[in-house]
């Protein structure tokens, strides 16, 4: 049986103060493990320090022991760990290596220098295994969001791993395809006896189907760990039914009965009003776009109007061209046909630099846009660009302070978390005091607490009067904050109206509150009534 034994691991990156990991003591035996924990609290240097990159590849200062499978890992080399490892990034498409499935897969086995004839049936069995043979044969860049995970997970698997290692596997999925990865994944483990550990936000996709959950503390020691309810009951945030029940003062839900008893206490809540969207004429508007990529259409006769004050959700399964959407009002993709305004006047055959003047935009991957030697000349960047220096001096600091940036705001931003560098690029574009905002998927690798940073942020700027619109999947987000959902399928428009109720007409896309009642509203927490939150309701 496959263990992990961790003994007083402690790490620190180079050129860093703070450590990554403190004084970690842990054992995992054969099992799905969850591991949670706020944006920088270690979970991927933790994953990364299970298979060898750390230090092997990272350098730093390590203390402490790691044993992986009998493995040493400070003697063993990563090569060697990965007979016995598998690590799935966050970021798959940004870690392949080749151009093919077929290639991806075999190459952890060519590295290892397997002779041919073993690689090509290795490959063929688990294209087989793992029923693969539609992507075979197909570039990697021209699979989907889903399709690439799978992809990732075949190539660590590869080599016959014992223990599977997975960075958020589904921050960049829509629930559908969200859902069958990790059923997938769930299918894998018990087919093949695997220990995985899982790190991830969202906590509400994995909850009922791990058998224990390790929760990071900000400072990387272990926080808890064991079974999820009793690791729920620590932590400072949870998955919506926990934080509702947290709200309502009552018992934590840990099983069907409890589910039932929060439902039943739903019920008997008086329904506070829906914020209505404000009216008026919009400040950014785009009606009939289209657009292609080698002839497959991404945007077919797609639109939307977003007015000062405020927010607009566009939601879709992965593909469905929310992304592009985004890219041809700021001007990064120039549509086929179409119209775009900007406060009454056309604006859709102006430069991205003249855009930019009032739009920003912030893309999925927000290290595109991050260039600066620090996070606060991030920032003041922005600011000589417009023109602000003489006017924004504390802007930048209050910013910092309200995204929970203050601490790394003399770090340099690529070194960060991927959740804290989408903070930095949301700060670094609303220190320029922008009339719109565009968001590409804002809370990808952001945990609970920063959500709520951000979301409140967003509230300050839709009471200044900014046009916000937030492509998404992430429909907990969209609930709390959208005034309007736009949902796009195959580029199309196929709805759009108040967001309770647009997603709660779309199964796919109803929150949690929603699948619990059966009822539009409540859609989040926010839409509960104020109540004591009771601690001692916790167990």
């Amino acid at each position: 049986m496959a263990t992990v034994d961790v003994t007083r691991l402690s790490y620190i990156y180079p050129d860093r103060a703070r450590p990554a990991l403190t004084d970690l003591t842990l054992r995992l035996d054969q099992g799905l493990h969850l591991l949670a924990g706020k944006s920088g609290s270690g979970k991927s240097t933790l994953l990364r320090a299970l298979c060898g990159l750390v230090p092997h590849f990272h350098g730093g200062r390590f203390a402490g022991r790691v044993i992986v499978d009998g493995l040493d890992t400070r003697r063993a080399q990563p090569v060697e760990l990965a007979e016995r490892v598998g690590l799935v990034f966050q970021e798959p498409a940004t870690r392949f290596v080749t151009g093919t499935v077929t290639d991806e897969i075999a190459f952890g086995m060519e590295v290892a220098g397997l002779g041919g004839d073993q690689i090509r049936r290795t490959v063929d069995e688990i294209v087989e295994r793992l029923e693969l043979g539609p992507v075979v044969g197909r570039s990697l860049d021209r699979l989907s969001g889903g399709e690439q995970q799978r992809v990732a997970v075949a190539a660590a698997l590869a080599r016959g791993p014992r223990i599977l290692l997975l960075d958020e596997p589904t921050s960049q999925l829509d629930a559908q395809s969200a859902e069958g990865v990790l059923s997938w994944i769930l299918e894998l483990h018990k087919e093949l006896g695997l220990l995985a550990l899982i790190a991830e936000h969202r906590l509400a996709r994995l909850i009922g189907a791990v058998d224990r959950i390790l929760y990071l503390n900000d400072d990387g020691a272990l926080g808890a760990h064991g079974e999820p309810g009793d690791v729920m009951a620590a932590m400072p945030y949870g998955p919506p039914l926990v934080e509702a029940a947290r709200r309502l003062g009552v018992p934590l839900p840990r099983d069907p009965r409890g589910r039932e008893a929060l439902r039943a206490r739903m019920d008997r809540l008086p329904l506070l009003p829906a914020r209505a969207a404000p009216a008026g004429m919009p400040r950014l508007a785009a009606q009939g776009l289209h657009h292609a990529y080698n002839g497959v259409p991404a945007l077919d006769d797609a639109g939307l109007e977003v007015r000062p004050g405020e927010v607009v959700a566009v939601l879709g399964r992965n593909g469905s061209g929310k992304t592009t959407l985004l890219r041809c009002l700021i001007g990064l993709v120039q549509p086929d046909r179409g119209e775009v305004w900007l406060a009454g006047r056309r604006i859709d055959r102006q430069p991205v630099a003249q855009r930019a003047k009032e739009i920003a935009f912030v893309p999925q991957w927000p290290s595109a846009m991050l260039f600066a030697e620090s996070v606060r000349e991030e920032l003041g960047l922005t600011l000589r660009n417009h023109g602000l220096e003489a006017t924004s001096a504390g802007e930048a600091d209050r910013l910092l302070e309200e995204l929970g940036l203050a601490d790394v705001a003399e770090r340099y931003p690529r070194d960060l978390a991927a959740g804290e560098q989408q903070r930095v690029a949301v700060a670094a574009v609303l220190v320029g005091r922008p009339a719109v905002l565009l968001l590409d998927e804002p809370t990808l690798g952001l945990d609970a607490l920063s959500q709520r940073r951000l979301g409140d942020l967003l509230e300050a700027q839709r009471a200044r009067g900014v046009a916000i619109a937030i492509a998404t999947h992430d429909v907990e987000f969209a609930a709390a904050h959208a005034d309007t959902a736009v949902i796009l399928e195959g580029g199309k428009v196929a709805a759009h109206g108040p967001a309770a109720e647009t997603l709660f007409d779309h199964p796919p896309l109803r929150t949690s509150l929603q699948r619990l009642t059966g009822r539009p509203r409540p859609a989040t927490v926010s839409d509960l009534p104020p109540g004591k939150e009771d601690a001692n309701a916790h167990d």
